[in-house]
């Protein structure tokens, strides 16, 4: 006999799947070349596209009820086209949190440069400093100019500095935790976990707030060898809350100082990101200071390092 959670839960999981049948229907009759939905462990999903252009819309289930999530490029036409839509036709509502009082927030940097350290950073927010923040324009570190940036981590670590840990995971270290642990999640999980855990040591906060980037039992089963008796909010966007867009900022100045370090060591102006113009740059090093400078300084799983 099915336990009254169960068919709880059966039902979120029917009005999941009935919900993402409605998104593709209305998106067939609108041209659009969209699959079945799929069903995960937690969600049901399809994939939408227009020919070279694609998009994936999600519906979890679970015990706070539905969540749909559309994914890909945010700054394509495509993909506003499509939410525009979606929303214009259901007026769905994403899941919305609560900043928490207190709590733990954490968030990465990095992990798309082909050059350079992958930086997780943790702050310990409490409401009660929220005034001491008012003058420093907190905000996520991708709408943030690299002098604001600058300026603004300079701050906090002057005035929080007891509530900060930054991991920073070098190239070098980077390549020795890929070839253990085989995908990056599993080294953002574990860096993640580090840097919660050291802040816990002083600040017993029971929220952890981190910025989705993966599966969240996934997450919890890290944490979970580490700490008891916590509360995990795993968020899009978590960074329009005050602990996870400091966390931002500080992982960014962090990979933003690498970069200038580097640049001002090697005289070459080392650049961001993982586009064409990376690989042009690595195989320079390449030839001017051979293979094992140019290993400690890129993520050798990155494509790039095959073009090279």
């Amino acid at each position: 006999m099915q336990s009254a959670f169960q068919n709880q839960h059966s039902i979120i999981e029917q009005k999941a799947l009935q919900e993402i049948q409605k998104v593709r229907n209305i998106l067939l009759k609108d041209g659009y070349l969209v699959d079945e939905p799929t069903k995960k462990q937690y969600n049901y999903e399809i994939n939408i596209s227009n020919g070279k252009d694609k998009l994936k819309f999600l519906v979890y289930f679970g015990k706070k009820g539905i969540k749909n999530v559309l994914q890909g490029n945010l700054n394509s036409d495509f993909y506003k086209k499509i939410d525009a839509l979606i929303n214009s036709k259901f007026n769905f509502q994403s899941e919305e949190i609560t900043e928490p009082e207190n709590y733990i927030g954490s968030d990465e940097s990095g992990k798309g440069d082909f050059f350079g350290p992958l930086v997780v950073a943790a702050f310990a927010f409490d409401i009660k400093i929220r005034n001491e923040l008012s003058d420093l324009n907190i905000k996520d570190s991708k709408e943030l100019s690299d002098d604001d940036i600058r300026k603004i981590a300079f701050k906090i670590r002057k005035r929080f500095a007891e509530r900060i840990c930054v991991i920073e995971i070098t190239p070098k270290r980077y390549n020795e935790l890929y070839e253990s642990f085989k995908n990056l999640n599993s080294i953002l999980i574990w860096a993640h976990t580090k840097a919660i855990e050291e802040l816990k040591k002083n600040f017993n906060y029971s929220d952890l707030v981190i910025d989705k980037f993966c599966n969240e039992d996934l997450i919890r089963t890290e944490l979970n060898k580490k700490l008891t008796n916590y509360n995990l909010l795993l968020a899009e966007k978590a960074e329009r809350f005050y602990g996870v867009a400091i966390a931002s900022i500080l992982a960014r100045e962090r990979v933003l100082n690498w970069f200038e370090k580097k640049r001002t060591e090697l005289k070459i102006d080392l650049p961001l990101g993982a586009a064409e113009k990376v690989n042009d740059v690595a195989s320079h090093i390449k030839r001017k200071f051979g293979n094992e400078v140019l290993s400690e300084l890129i993520k050798l799983h990155f494509k790039n390092f095959k073009n090279i």
